[in-house]
Parts: C-alpha cells; sequence; structure tokens
C-alpha cells in the first residue's frame, strides 16, 4: 500500500492549504491554543478505553452489567472502529457495504453487555466476509458507521443494528477535473458538450473537489488513523434557499427536462463553496468528511419556500463524517 506522508489540503479554488496531524503520544506534543482545532483525541486515552470496554464487553455474563441503548451504540460503533479502521493512505476509490445485526434488549430497554457481545462477534464476522468479497486494489477499511433501528422481535423489545463499512482503496484515477466544463445535473449524465456521459455529471464532479479539498489527519510519531463518532449529516437543496441571493445554495430546479439542463462552471464552483459552507456550519470543527454522496432526485407535490409545486428536482447531499484518532496496535485485516 502507498502510506501517505502528512497531506497537505489542495483547495480547488480557495489558495490556501495546511497540514494537520494527529498526536498519537499526547507526552511527546506541546498543546497549544491552536492545537485544539487540530487534535481531537489523544490516542492513548481513546485506545485504553476502547480496550478496557473490549475486555468488559467479551467477559460480560448474562444478567451482568447493563449499559443505555445511546453508549452501546456509540461504543460498538468506535469499537469496531478501533477494530479494523485503517484510513491513512492515498485514496482514490470508495466502497460502502451495508450489514445488519439484531440486538436484544432487556424488559427496561437497557443493552445487556453480554447480548451486545454477541451482536458484536456477529458484525465482525460479516464485516471481514464484506471486507474480503471487495475487488478494490490496496484496500483497507476506512470507516465503519453503526446505527440502532428499533424493530419487533418475538424474543420481546430489540434493535436492529445496522453496519454500514467504507473500504478505500487506490487505483491512481486522474483527479485533475477542476476545469471550465459545464455539466449536467444528474447523476453520471456527462459535460454539456457531451463529453463523460455514463462517468461523471456535475454531483461526481462536485464530489471530486470536496474530497480532495479535505484536510486529512495522519499521526505524527507513525501508527495508523482510525475514527470514532462516525455519523452522517443530511440536506436536501429545495431546503436551502437564500434570500439574500434569491437562489438555492445547493441545486434546485423546476424545470421539468432535467436531460436538458446545463450547469454553467461558474455555478458549479458556487454549488461547490455552499455546500462546503454549509457543512462547515454543522459544527463539526473535530471531524474530516470521509464521505460525500451528491444524489440527483425528483420530488412530487408540496410546497418550497412557501410555494406549491407539482414537481421539482434537487440534489440530495449526505456527508458521512467521523473524529480521526492515532493508534500503535494493528488492524483486524
Amino acid at each position: 500500500m502507498k502510506k501517505r506522508n502528512v497531506l497537505i489540503a489542495t483547495l480547488l479554488v480557495a489558495a490556501t492549504a495546511m497540514v494537520a496531524v494527529v498526536s498519537c503520544k499526547k507526552e511527546k506534543h506541546d498543546q497549544n491554543a491552536n492545537d485544539s482545532e487540530l487534535i481531537v483525541q489523544t490516542a492513548d486515552n481513546m485506545d485504553e478505553y476502547l480496550m478496557t470496554f473490549k475486555k468488559k464487553l467479551l467477559s460480560a455474563e448474562k444478567g451482568g452489567e447493563t449499559i443505555s441503548l445511546e453508549q452501546a451504540e456509540r461504543d460498538l460503533g468506535n469499537l469496531l472502529n478501533f477494530d479494523f479502521g485503517d484510513a491513512n493512505y492515498a485514496t482514490d476509490v470508495f466502497q460502502a457495504d451495508t450489514m445488519h445485526a439484531n440486538l436484544t434488549l432487556t424488559g427496561d430497554g437497557q443493552v445487556d453487555l453480554s447480548q451486545l457481545a454477541v451482536t458484536y462477534n456477529n458484525a465482525i464476522d460479516e464485516i471481514l466476509k464484506a471486507y474480503h468479497n471487495v475487488n478494490i486494489p490496496e484496500k483497507s477499511i476506512y470507516a465503519i458507521s453503526c446505527k440502532f433501528n428499533e424493530t419487533e422481535s418475538k424474543d420481546g423489545e430489540a434493535e436492529n443494528v445496522e453496519i454500514v463499512v467504507i473500504t478505500r482503496g487506490f487505483m491512481g484515477l486522474p483527479l485533475d477535473l477542476m476545469d471550465t466544463l459545464d455539466w449536467r445535473p444528474k447523476n453520471r449524465a456527462g459535460s454539456c458538450d457531451g463529453q463523460y456521459v455514463n462517468i461523471y455529471g456535475a454531483p461526481e464532479i462536485i464530489r471530486k473537489w470536496i474530497m480532495k479539498s479535505q484536510v486529512h489527519m495522519d499521526c505524527l510519531y507513525g501508527g495508523r488513523v482510525y475514527y470514532t463518532e462516525v455519523d452522517h449529516w443530511n440536506i436536501d437543496g429545495h431546503h436551502t434557499y437564500d434570500p439574500t441571493t434569491n437562489s438555492f445554495l445547493i441545486y434546485t430546479s423546476f424545470e421539468p427536462n432535467q436531460n436538458a439542463v446545463c450547469i454553467p462552471f461558474n455555478d458549479m464552483i458556487w454549488y461547490y463553496h455552499n455546500i462546503l459552507s454549509l457543512w462547515n456550519q454543522q459544527g463539526y470543527t473535530s471531524h474530516e468528511i470521509l464521505n460525500i454522496i451528491i444524489e440527483h432526485k425528483y420530488y412530487m407535490h408540496g410546497y418550497v419556500n412557501g410555494q406549491y409545486y407539482y414537481s421539482w428536482a434537487t440534489w440530495h447531499i449526505t456527508i458521512r463524517h467521523g473524529k480521526p484518532n492515532c493508534t500503535e496496535t494493528d488492524p483486524l485485516v
């Protein structure tokens, strides 16, 4: 694999760059006022917490210690990332695989650690199967998200545990798509002059720009990067009307024939900046963008900015994000 050095963020439009690192050894780093923006979590503390939790989890006996649903969801997700996450490599391709596991709750809606251990072991088996079926070069697991969803069970109250595994790889794809082309708004619809059809459209181009613009964390003293607090943020373009500009910050159109719409290059830059600006307003200052999905969607019958429309098209944005940590331990794969 091609381990990257401390990466420099190449901003596509703004001519700004900086290097950010995560300290693996707290005692070797003199923290100052600015470090709080770059040093998210000392890995010593997070590693210790997760290794202690894992030991307690795997030794738990039925009817013993219980924890809340919220803590179980957070700790299970963080532990799976600690076990598998290996993110500090040059990356230009991602694959997401979704799997499900069951978790039976106690009568009062708590989580018995012994039951969580069953879910954890089942999750490990499924993650390994999914990973070994991924066919991309130089692969490693980038991040794992874990979400509990209430479900019905004949054994009583239960949760459906949704696990999304993001595997990264490196194919050496060209990333020099910061050009002056105009683009169609639909996914993989090509440029307005007919190039790249079924390969790129405006959503794919802006996604590449955003991923290329990110400041990635590396370990100052070596080791692997893994993410905790992995979550996702969603927004629809038709919810981003800006009265000061009398326009939508994210692509929204009431043109029935979306195949005829062309987004000029300057508007592409506008949407790119707006998506990043809206994301930055969410307050996840210690988180990295792990992946972004931009989907061209149609909506029928409803109100947009107080006015009723029969239909419209817009981009649905999903940003998956997490807090970087360093560890000197090896991943399970």
